[in-house]
């Protein structure tokens, strides 16, 4: 039989008294655990080895049971110094904060708790425990260096060069080992349980292709064109000549050696060009794949008249990105936008579509993929997770915790829903031709 105290189950069997750290923190996480409808069902393990076991009904503090470790005093110091998901982000990028079990499974269950309300005098007793601590003798250690640092303008061309740099210039070998052979860094489109993130990659990308009606000798635009593997496929599949374009060095550089490898270097053409200077327009189709997150909300009306202006009037352009479904975006001091994608905006679904609009352009499908990015970013941290010693030379401990952390944290979110993707399909507003194709037989893959 369990209790109740002020909301929090708790197990019959009386636990030890805190010791050492534990027992100086304890204080501030009992005002926590009380606020938590279901209890903490973590437990929490400090540097010194004292530990505050999980309170929730039915956890001993066994295997079950993931544990927040706090490796060194500087984690309490960036916790405090900076609260909520920032102190949080910087402990655990810079090793001082670990778990002990599963992550994906930890950060399920620290939701709810990080989300308690605090109150004014929460930081009374902070400020005490810190002081017992001695944790105000020191300033709180820098960030880690995998904090983005951006200056100028934002997105300015300079800026997000240097926005994109941060985040795909990191190391082809990386992606390559997370993304698998195809090479493909969005959501893939997977036809049962038994598909291989390979397979629904490639499937993927010829959704693309059908919804945009690709025929031989076309003209096909890529905006945010990553290594390649749209354009090769397209190429490949559909007899069309591509242009792609990326600010990202790396990409560029490797998406032009699998080109040539591809044998279509005489119908491919990538150029390292932002996609605000293109100007060989019209084409007939126009794609942009996981790129318009970058692009920023003051620059939206700029981004979708130059695919407009680009795009002929008989053309289709399909826009492939992530969404918010709340209508507050996420603060500047959040985890993706310091460490993931700097200066990277979500939109609304509905703003999407107005901006399209506003530029003349007519929304003729719109497909949610949510479900199958939050598998997707499952497949990749699964393989990062099995090239975890060599990422870790390859691009250091820092980077390699980044991306652990993003994949867990961005597959929860898409399976809760508070992050959406979309592919919306339009064309120029216009007198139209005949009826479009059905649905069925266009995108049936």
């Amino acid at each position: 039989m369990t209790t109740t105290t002020r909301g929090v189950l708790r197990s019959p069997r009386a636990a030890a008294p805190p010791s050492g750290v534990a027992a100086a923190v304890a204080p501030l996480v009992r005002r926590f655990d009380s606020r938590a409808e279901d209890g903490r069902a973590f437990g929490i393990r400090f540097w010194d080895g004292s530990e505050l076991p999980p309170t929730a009904a039915g956890c001993d503090g066994g295997t079950a049971a993931p544990w927040l470790v706090l490796r060194r005093p500087d984690a309490l110091r960036r916790i405090v110094s900076a609260p909520g998901e920032l102190g949080l982000s910087r402990a655990w990028v810079a090793g001082e904060l670990d778990v002990d079990g599963d992550l994906m499974r930890a950060m399920v269950l620290t939701e709810e708790y990080r989300h308690a309300p605090v109150q004014p005098s929460d930081a009374l007793v902070a400020l005490h425990v810190a002081r017992r601590l001695g944790l105000l003798r020191h300033r709180p250690p820098e960030p880690p260096a995998a904090e983005a640092r951006l200056r100028g303008r934002l997105h300015s061309t300079a800026r997000d060069r240097a926005a994109i740099s941060h985040h795909y210039d990191v190391s082809n070998e990386m992606y390559r080992a997370m993304l698998g052979p195809t090479m493909v860094y969005s959501c893939a489109y997977y036809s049962g349980e038994d598909d291989t993130l390979d397979a629904a990659q490639t499937r993927k990308l010829d959704l693309i292709c059908r919804k945009l009606e690709l025929q031989p000798g076309e003209r096909l635009l890529d905006i945010g064109c990553g290594w390649g593997s749209l354009l090769i496929h397209a190429a490949r599949e559909y007899g069309v000549r591509g242009v792609g374009v990326t600010i990202s060095e790396q990409q560029a550089a490797l998406a032009r050696v699998r080109v040539r490898e591809s044998g279509f270097a005489d119908r491919i053409e990538v150029r390292l060009q932002d996609y605000r200077d293109v100007a060989d327009g019209p084409y007939d189709s126009i794609a942009s794949i996981g790129m318009f997150e970058h692009v920023g909300r003051g620059q939206l009306a700029r981004y979708l008249s130059g695919v407009r202006r680009l795009l002929s009037d008989g053309g289709l352009f399909l826009n492939h990105g992530i969404v918010r479904t709340s209508p507050q975006p996420p603060s500047d001091r959040s985890f993706s936008r310091r460490y993931v994608f700097p200066d990277g905006e979500l939109h609304t679904q509905g703003v999407v579509i107005a901006e399209l609009e506003a530029a003349g352009l007519e929304v003729r499908d719109d497909e949610s993929l949510r479900a199958h990015y939050a598998r997707t970013l499952r497949d990749w941290s699964v393989n990062l997770d099995a090239w975890r010693e060599r990422a870790i030379a390859e691009v250091g401990a820092e980077r390699e915790r980044v991306w652990r952390l993003h994949n867990a944290g961005a597959s929860l979110a898409f399976e809760r829903g508070s992050l959406s993707v979309h592919q919306v399909l339009a064309a120029p507003l216009g007198p139209g031709g005949g009826a479009p194709p059905l649905r069925v037989r266009a995108y049936t893959v």
